[in-house]
């Protein structure tokens, strides 16, 4: 026999579905997609590893909203996976546009859909955040810290296209010897004091799973 440590009773199917809604409706993130991109092994390390954050699901925008709808305040942060963000209507959009006193992310899994939220002028407006799925654990958790805690973060390969050229001899090459300064590829970076993490790296390795 299990005791629910919510209700300091048996914790059977009817408390644990309530304990569950119940955690949902105070989460500070929440993570809105399929289980494909958003396992259950990635946030539940994400909810264990972030510690003042807590992390919830929803599978689509439906269940967002009622998600939204039952609580008593609003998240920090709402993540969204590619297919999500695809599949929105204007209903939805018009929604997500307007929660403004939640930061909103993507997390893309084709960095030509990422460009493409990159140059997508409500997103620019909103500050919407924009990274890849498959980033290195330690890099996706001081990401994701960081964007719940009021920063904003642009992949560096998603801005590296539209960055304008350095002129002919003016600027020194970086450690690639690409001519183009390293603060040029990253001018959406901002970080709130005492964040964590060197995240202006491209650090980006196969899919936690």
């Amino acid at each position: 026999m299990n005791i629910n440590p919510l209700y300091g009773g048996i914790y059977d199917h009817e408390s644990r579905a309530v304990s569950a809604q119940l955690s949902r409706d105070a989460a500070s993130i929440l993570f809105v997609g399929t289980q494909c991109n958003f396992s259950h092994s990635l946030i539940s390390v994400t909810d264990r590893e972030l510690g003042d954050l807590t992390v919830a699901t929803a599978l689509s925008l439906h269940e967002l909203r009622e998600i939204m709808a039952a609580a008593l305040g609003h998240p920090a942060l709402i993540v969204l996976d590619e297919p999500t963000m695809r599949n929105l209507g204007t209903d939805d959009r018009a929604y997500l546009m307007g929660l403004t006193d939640v930061a909103l992310a993507i997390a893309f899994s084709s960095s030509g859909y990422g460009m493409a939220c990159y140059q997508d002028a409500q997103l620019r407006q909103r500050g919407a955040s924009i990274f890849p799925l498959d980033m290195r654990l330690d890099v996706w958790l001081s990401v994701i810290r960081m964007v719940a805690h009021g920063g904003n973060y642009i992949a560096p390969e998603i801005i590296a296209p539209f960055a304008p050229p350095a002129p002919h001899g003016a600027e020194p090459l970086d450690d690639e010897g690409d001519g183009v300064q390293p603060d040029a590829l990253h001018p959406e970076v901002r970080q709130p004091a005492d964040d964590v993490g060197e995240l202006e790296e491209d650090l980006r390795i196969a899919p936690v799973e």
